[in-house]
């Protein structure tokens, strides 16, 4: 395998805030299943593990998140809000580089988002346009015209062809697909959607997938399928990309880092597949690109103040890896890939003057994978020739990098002893692993030894929900595995309250016997993202809350204040993540989102349908009678419900629609207390408490992430 193979096959970085899959840190029991004395004793060196039987069990503690060479992206956050400029920052991760102006505004670039389409007989797959008018060219064809609402359609009726129809279903040109096939805008404002690519869908927006792309799409035919590429300007191509790589609510010293560090990797991997008919693909192979609907005003300023401008290494511009957090030491590309060394791509130790690690927040920094056996790890060698060593005897784990990354791992069985490149072991036991054992998230990483009941904890229950699909008309479906991948959906597998009797106005008419919720199936845990993290420092910017140990900041803390604070939201329950393409952050009440539409206005923040999310298997409620509105009573044609009295006060005095959305149920009894559901939130009436103060909101926020498992159940 070529070095620019290998370098390709093991370039697997996950990027923690890149998508929106998350991968959870599950803290397990210390206990050891053998005495840490007989371990010594058959162990001929702190990182060589003897296996005393198959039925061992050991889980693999690790730190740092990625391969570990070039930027960290949580380390540039961490300099960024340290006060590091992007030329230190760049300066740090890629030393003795320099940042120039090398490219035209008119660069462009090709980015492979689509391969193998194969059509069936009686098939046929589209492409469409959003905004204004385009056009399709093909051999042998004078370009086709085509309107804001024609398509093209590709079939197979024995041979591929494309043909262009109208709003009307009339035919405005068709031929063969032998060669490559050009779809082009004829307009600034045009994007081409391709309906049969896979995505998932827009936060925020009904029926809308990330398939939307500036610049003009080429078709490929090919004996494995048609391939589809974008060919678009670099700078539009970054528009796409960076908000993917790093939230947008970063600094912008960061966000301006990852742009060049994007832009410059995707120079020189271009300038490596010269012959091809892409330069990039739009996966972590390469770098995430999602097209047009992942934009996002922050990252767009970022990519504009640094516009044309590459990292460069002398005359070349320089391989500029990144991945998501070091723990505190990146690595040096030799120690990764093997070949020779580069001189900017050298380890450094990735502290601050106090010695604390830039990414010391970095939810990824540390983790483990929870339990197995060994014998089911000797399963996952035995699965390929090269990695089969019969029956395992021993891991010798002691050959590394001054980061602590392994540089090499040697397996010792009844059937010989072989070494294994780190990321093929990583690579194998991330796919083969049993379930509720979590991947390897970096090769920096050790053996520890458990018990048979943290097998158990960890393995009990992990298929007990099931993955969600969420489907894409006409294009397949992405596959969401509850609390890993995250959205604002219902829980599969929690079942819910029924609905409750119906309110009119003047007062409420509750449920005579309300239905008692089952117990619902737990699903796997994600304590991580919930974890206490480090206080940045407090000012205009920040905000640290140790209650919860998390900092609310930039434009959410400005949202926080200035629309009610601790009593409207709660405290935080996370940091900011990245979830489906957008940047939020989770509090006790609710959910705060970045509103890429609405950037620039009062509704860049955004509270999320928390409400809608947690009753989705329950509604739609008993509706009210209609009645007309007066003081103090509020009819709602939107969704059929009332609202009333000391509720409608509430609703009307603290934000009204924009906070809480309209109601979604009539007033009804829950455990006690009388509550009303919203599409944001949950209004709940407490009549123990003092008069003005009797009307509360409740913590949904709290319960979602229960229900994901991302907190633990209240005591």
């Amino acid at each position: 395998m070529s070095v620019a193979d290998s370098l390709r096959r093991t370039r697997r970085r996950l990027a923690l805030f890149a998508r929106s899959t998350i991968v959870a840190v599950v803290v397990l029991s210390p206990v050891a299943r053998i005495a840490s004395a007989e371990v010594a004793a058959i162990a001929s060196s702190p990182n060589v593990f003897a296996v005393p039987d198959p039925n061992a069990a050991l889980t693999f503690d690790g730190s740092a998140f990625g391969h570990g060479v070039g930027l960290c992206q949580w380390g540039s956050r961490g300099r960024a809000a340290a006060g590091q400029s992007v030329q230190q920052i760049i300066g740090a991760y890629y030393p003795g580089t320099a940042i120039q102006k090398v490219l035209a505004p008119e660069t462009t670039i090709r980015v492979l988002v689509h391969s193998g389409l194969e059509i069936a007989a009686d098939g046929t797959e589209r492409i469409s346009a959003l905004g204004g008018n385009w056009q399709v060219v093909a051999q042998g064809v004078a370009p086709i015209s085509v309107p804001p609402d024609g398509k093209l359609e590709l079939t197979n009726p024995g041979g591929l062809r494309w043909q262009v129809r109208s709003r009307d279903g009339s035919i405005l040109g068709w031929g063969p697909l032998s060669g490559p096939l050009v779809v082009r805008p004829t307009a600034g404002e045009t994007r081409i959607i391709l309906d049969y690519r896979p995505s998932g869908s827009v936060p925020g927006r009904a029926n809308t997938y990330f398939d939307t792309y500036r610049g003009e799409v080429i078709l490929y035919p090919t004996a494995q399928g048609v391939e589809t590429v974008n060919r678009l300007g670099i700078e539009d191509y970054l528009r796409g990309v960076v908000p993917e790589e790093s939230p947008a609510s970063w600094p912008d010293a960061a966000l301006q880092a990852q742009a060049l560090a994007a832009r410059s990797y995707a120079v020189f991997r271009a300038q490596t597949r010269a012959k091809q008919a892409w330069d990039v693909d739009d996966s972590t192979w390469d770098q995430v690109y999602r097209g047009w609907w992942a934009e996002h005003p922050n990252t767009n300023r970022a990519i504009d103040a640094t516009a044309g401008h590459l990292v460069m290494a002398g005359a070349q511009v320089a391989q500029t890896y990144f991945f998501a957090s070091c723990n505190g030491w990146t690595d040096s590309n030799e120690h990764v890939w093997g070949g020779n060394p580069l001189p900017y791509l050298r380890g450094i130790r990735d502290v601050d003057p106090s010695g604390q690690p830039y990414d010391k927040d970095a939810p990824g920094s540390t983790w483990t994978t929870g339990s197995l056996t060994v014998a089911q790890l000797e399963a996952m060698l035995k699965a390929d020739p090269g990695t089969d060593v019969g029956s395992l005897q021993s891991v010798d784990l002691s050959t590394r990098a001054p980061s602590g990354r392994l540089m090499s791992i040697k397996v010792t069985g009844t059937g010989g002893t072989k070494s294994i490149a780190p990321e093929t072991l990583q690579a194998r036991f991330n796919r083969l692993r049993p379930p509720g054992v979590k991947p390897l998230l970096s090769t920096n990483f050790n053996v520890r030894w458990t018990t048979a009941e943290a097998v158990r904890q960890t393995q009990a229950n992990a298929t007990a929900v099931p993955p969600r699909q969420t489907p894409k008309p006409g294009g397949g479906a992405t596959t969401v595995i509850p609390g890993v991948r995250s959205g604002i959906l219902a829980l599969p597998g929690v079942n819910l309250l029924a609905p409750t009797g119906p309110a009119a106005p003047g007062g409420p008419v509750l449920a005579a016997t309300p239905t008692p919720v089952p117990t619902p199936v737990p699903p796997p845990t994600r304590y991580d993202l919930t974890a206490a993290m480090p206080a940045r420092p407090d000012g205009m910017t920040n905000q640290f809350f140790p209650e919860t140990g998390h900092n609310v900041g930039g434009a959410f803390l400005n949202f926080f204040i200035e629309h009610g604070g601790l009593e409207l939201f709660g405290m935080p329950r996370t940091e900011e993540l990245l979830e489906d393409g957008r940047t939020v952050q989770y509090f006790q009440r609710a959910r705060l989102e970045f509103a890429v539409d609405k950037a620039g206005t009062p509704y860049e923040v955004q509270p999320a349908l928390l409400g809608d999310a947690l009753t989705e298997l329950r509604r739609p409620f008993p509706k009210s009678p209609v009645f007309d509105s007066t003081p103090g009573h509020q009819y709602f044609p939107e969704t059929g419900h009332g609202l009333h009295n000391a509720f409608h006060r509430y609703w009307s005095e603290n934000g009204g629609l924009d906070l809480f959305g309209f109601p979604t149920s009539e007033e009804m009894e829950e455990n006690g207390v009388i509550v009303q559901y919203f599409q944001r939130a949950r209004l709940e009436y407490r009549a123990e408490l003092a008069e003005g103060k009797r009307v509360t909101l409740g913590l949904i926020g709290d319960e979602f992430l229960t229900r994901r498992g991302w907190l633990p159940p209240p005591d």
